[in-house]
């Protein structure tokens, strides 16, 4: 029996030694696709032995069987487990989780979770856009968000985009709303894309009501990083590139042109050995470069983030074309009693501009680019002829800074020039702007669940655009005789005081949530203009006001003001996540609008309902969570008012004429007062599904929508104003625009068993875009241009907003070479009433994705964009200039002799096509906006030099297009609301090269 017990003993204690013989220490870093994830979640499945992640993501696990299983998990990533197969060293990469339903998404005074979310809302946070080399917040929102079109107004340094969401809502701006740390903003080029945490954009009237009158186009809420909980971080980025133009646009070159000008019947033009190719000459390589830092750390108490920005971008369009901006961010938040919590976030900015003129159908060295002659030189080498000689001599000669003196057109005339010399010589001085963002808090904690709220926010900007003319003379229309000032000043500041009370109740499985808030704000906008000329010597130190002849001094100013208050409110209410209601209501009034109209209700509600939660949902199902949502609302704009329009103002002066009577100086009414003018007014429809499938790697979410807005702002209201009247009309309300679409985001992300983490997400939405009513009978004319005397764009019932207006051909008369106007009107003959539609500029769909993977030390980047359906119209063209250039498909597939069965007209009809659809093409485009390849320096490098973390980057920015665009570029944006898609010769987006570094220490 002892025997026995005794064998038993030993046997056991063999199996012990044998275990603990074997079991080992398993050590590690856990991290993501950025880096090391501290406070991760290790243990040994099964067991309660486990241990958590250093601050650098490193970890030690003991006494750990060899043939045992890791759980590794982290809050919003996907849980790892990975077999341990006697391995001692297991590094782990998780993926975040894009569809966790506790992410807490920023609204309206307030945040929610994601899965209580019942309107449009769709989010970025800085993980998706620290990645992103573009300087400016527009510019981020391109392709990574459904429903939101973002066209760049330019590809100049500096510039933004025209942001719309769900399609242009009015005749004129449809900004969204811009919401920085709870500030409305006027722009966003003082923020620093570095600084943002994430980005929230409210899409349907249900999630944007809250905002009432200035909601009508969506809003964009910007939250800033704060510090967070642990040891103080001190992060560097910085980022170098270069920056160059990439087009398949061609010209025609010497012989092509002297050909064509030849059949057309001017035979002067002979080839006088000179061949320029203009494009090349105009564009040239540039330097762009950024730099970023930031200081941020926590205690349980009070966190702090401490950031600087500089920006500096040249241009790719003259030698002195740059965008540099100085941004320095303080945000600073503290709990100083269990019942006070107070925080401020501070931004200053300088930024200094030197631009060119551009977005020009006469005058813009890009514009002269595409019309003048290739038999021009850039600079004459050897003898000058006469009319250089003779400008030297009178001292009229545009000279670079080698002594060189820039070539006059050989045979071009009228406004078009040189493109090296304007863009080098005739634009001098630049816009100096500094800009204050300052938004102060207090929230008093009143009891459980009650809070109250005061904020106090203040944006100010002052800007001084001083820019001179030097003297110059290529011709009649195109000189300046004397020095010339042009000084202008705005001042624009806004107050915004906010004071809200919000309040949360949970009753068993009910939950709810109240707001109620009260907020005034002021606008104050004061400008000035000054001119003056004839400076005693031409030079940067004598461009100022004291040393110009003051009979040549001229001087005007205006302001824009605005006083608003309004009062809003919101309930929610959801029955165990699973039910879900919301309403809100705001009214507003607004010193821009009458007396009898100053106020303005804008309510909304919205519904959902989580069919997975339901008792009859199939547990086993792939599908983890369905969400069905619907929502209702309306929304106000006062966006296209100049303010003061309530007002029957008196003038001095009647444009730039004095108002004097018999030698006796008087006043002149200024445009009368509408006293029925009221809000444009946006009511939208949405109906939408969100879903999470496949343990969470695979997320969906689709929407439909149906917005109008009626009421349309027309700023000029003259078009109603009988002459008999004998005075100017102000603003009226005169339309309905209609935008309906589908919105589609998909996305698939995943860790493989080998360690490669990988993500496939895409975005896809529909638009159909249409004005439903017009106050007046006749179309409102848009934006002009030289090509067509009645305009380029109308406003027009029954076609897209500012749609493209010309002659519809059928092809080109073979007998002739003459294009084959198509009559229209039904009546006899072609005349003007012929004209039509003949394209949009609206895409009918819009698209965007990305393709991201990551294994071990690196990381890899793909993002793309693009649109269909839309077109873009040639508006550079000028009838009265016979000797200008034109692309090389005008030669190449011109009709040249009878029978020609041609896509062009003959050289001699060419003026025809300019006001037709010959100079409209398709704008559907694909860009590769981004290929970016990163690696991550392993702990073990980079701890030698006390550094957290390490990464070095190559990124290729828009270096790939693929369209069937013939022009310089087919995101043919514009300045101006009325010409979207209207190319003037647009500053084509540069594609860049960029390599970067970012560590914290």
């Amino acid at each position: 029996m002892k025997n026995q017990m005794l064998k038993k003993i030993l046997f056991l204690g063999s199996l012990l030694l044998g275990v603990f013989a074997h079991a080992q220490s398993v050590s590690g870093t856990v991290s993501d696709s950025n880096g090391p994830l501290p406070g991760a979640s290790i243990m040994v499945k099964g067991t309660s032995n486990g241990t958590t992640s250093d601050f650098n993501g490193k970890y030690i696990l003991e006494d750990v069987a060899p043939d045992a299983v890791l759980e590794i998990s982290y809050v919003g990533y996907g849980t790892k487990e990975i077999n341990v197969n006697g391995e001692k060293v297991i590094n782990v990469i998780l993926i975040e989780q894009s569809d966790v339903l506790d992410q807490v998404v920023v609204i309206g005074y307030g945040t929610k979770k994601k899965s209580l979310v019942t309107g449009a809302i769709s989010s970025l946070d800085s993980k998706e856009i620290e990645n992103s080399s573009s300087p400016r917040v527009e510019q981020v929102l391109q392709g990574r968000v459904s429903g939101v079109t973002v066209v760049s107004s330019s590809g100049s340094p500096g510039s933004g985009a025209k942001v719309r969401i769900r399609g242009a809502g009015s005749n004129g701006n449809s900004d969204p709303l811009y919401i920085v740390d709870g500030m409305k903003v006027s722009s966003m080029d003082n923020i620093a894309p570095s600084d943002i945490a994430n980005i929230e954009v409210l899409k349907d009237a249900a999630s944007s009501a809250i905002y009432g009158t200035e909601g009508a186009n969506g809003v964009v809420i910007i939250t800033t990083k704060q510090g967070k909980i642990g040891e103080q971080i001190i992060s560097f980025s910085s980022s170098l590139g270069s920056q160059s133009v990439n087009t398949k646009m061609e010209l025609m070159d010497a012989s092509q042109f002297v050909t064509y000008m030849n059949e057309a019947g001017e035979a002067t033009v002979v080839d006088n050995g000179i061949n320029t190719n203009w494009i090349d000459e105009t564009f040239n390589n540039s330097f762009v470069q950024r730099y970023d830092v930031s200081f941020s750390g926590a205690t349980e108490k009070t966190s702090y983030y401490l950031s600087g920005s500089y920006l500096d971008q040249d241009g790719t369009v003259g030698e002195d074309n740059n965008y540099k901006r100085y941004t320095t961010r303080l945000n600073v938040k503290s709990d100083v009693k269990e019942w006070l919590e107070i925080g401020a976030n501070i931004t200053y900015t300088n930024i200094a501009n030197s631009p060119i003129s551009e977005d020009d159908s006469y005058r813009s060295p890009i514009n002269s680019m595409l019309l003048i002659d290739p038999l021009t030189p850039v600079i004459y080498s050897g003898t000058l002829p006469s009319r250089a000689a003779d400008g030297v001599a009178n001292g009229t000669a545009m000279i670079d800074n080698n002594g060189n003196v820039y070539g006059y057109p050989t045979y071009s005339t009228g406004e078009v020039i040189n493109p090296v010399a304007s863009s080098n010589y005739i634009y001098r001085g630049g816009i100096d702007t500094d800009k204050i963002l300052l938004s102060v808090f207090a929230k008093f904690k009143l009891t459980e669940g009650l809070n109250f709220t005061s904020r106090l926010g203040y944006e100010r900007s002052n800007t001084i655009d001083s820019r001179w003319t030097p003297i110059y003379y290529v011709s009649s229309e195109e000189q300046n005789s004397q020095v010339t000032l042009n000084d202008n000043l705005s001042r624009n500041s806004r107050w915004l005081w906010e004071n809200f009370v919000d309040y949360t109740k949970q009753v068993g499985d009910h939950n709810f949530s109240a707001l109620l808030g009260y907020s005034a704000e002021k606008i104050k906008n004061p400008y000035y203009s000054l001119q003056g000329g004839e400076v005693a010597q031409e030079s940067e130190e004598f461009t100022y006001f004291d040393f110009t002849n003051r009979d040549n001094d001229k001087i005007g100013g205006s302001i824009y003001q605005k006083n608003m208050n309004s009062v809003y409110g919101r309930l929610s209410y959801d029955f165990a996540g699973k039910y879900m209601f919301e309403g809100s209501l705001r009214y507003d009034t607004s010193s821009v609008f009458p007396t009898s109209n100053k106020g303005g209700y804008f309510p909304a509600v919205s519904a959902g309902w989580v069919l997975s939660k339901e008792d009859f949902w199939n547990e086993d199902s792939a599908i983890d969570y369905f969400k069905f949502r619907a929502s209702w609302g309306q929304n106000g704009s006062d966006a296209n008012l100049a303010g003061n329009g309530d007002i029957q103002v008196f003038r001095t002066v009647d444009g730039t004429v004095p108002v004097v009577y018999e030698g006796v100086t008087g006043v002149t009414p200024g445009d009368l007062a509408n006293p029925s003018l009221t809000w444009e007014r946006s009511e939208q429809t949405d109906i939408g599904v969100d879903l999470r499938a496949f343990n969470g790697r695979f997320n969906f979410g689709a929407d439909w929508y149906n917005k109008t807005t009626k009421d349309l702002i027309i700023p000029d209201g003259n078009i109603i104003a009988p002459p008999s009247l004998g005075q100017t009309v102000g603003a009226i309300n005169g339309g309905t625009i209609k935008n309906t679409g589908l919105e589609f985001e998909a996305g698939w992300n995943d860790t493989t068993d080998g360690g490669l983490s990988y993500g496939v997400n895409f975005n896809f939405s529909t638009l159909d875009n249409e004005v439903t009513d017009v106050i007046v009978p006749s179309p409102l004319q848009g934006a002009t241009a030289p090509s067509n005397g009645d305009g380029v764009t109308r406003f027009e019932e029954g076609y897209p907003v500012w749609y493209f207006y010309g002659y519809k051909t059928d092809g080109i008369d073979p007998a002739t070479g003459a294009p084959i106007y198509v009559e229209t009107d039904g009546n006899a003959g072609i005349t003007a009433n012929d004209k039509t539609f003949i394209g949009s500029p609206h895409p009918d769909l819009i698209y965007g994705g990305n393709i991201s993977l990551g294994y071990k030390n690196f990381d890899f980047n793909l993002m793309f964009q693009g649109v269909a359906g839309n077109e873009i119209i040639a508006a550079y063209h000028q009838p009265s200039r016979p000797f200008t250039n034109k692309p090389v498909n005008w030669f190449t597939d011109r009709w040249t002799q009878a029978g020609d069965n041609a896509s062009m007209p003959g050289a001699a009809n060419a003026i025809d096509a300019y006001q037709s659809d010959l100079v409209v093409e398709d704008g559907s485009y694909m860009r590769i906006k981004q290929l970016q390849l990163g690696y991550t320096f392993a702990d073990e490098l980079i701890e030698k030099i006390s550094l957290k973390r390490l990464r070095v980057y190559v990124s290729m920015d828009n270096y790939f297009t693929f369209t069937k665009f013939s022009g310089l570029d087919p995101e043919a944006g514009s300045f101006s609301d009325n010409s979207i898609g209207v190319d003037r010769g647009f500053y084509p987006i540069p594609r860049e090269i960029m390599f970067g570094l970012s560590l914290d220490f």
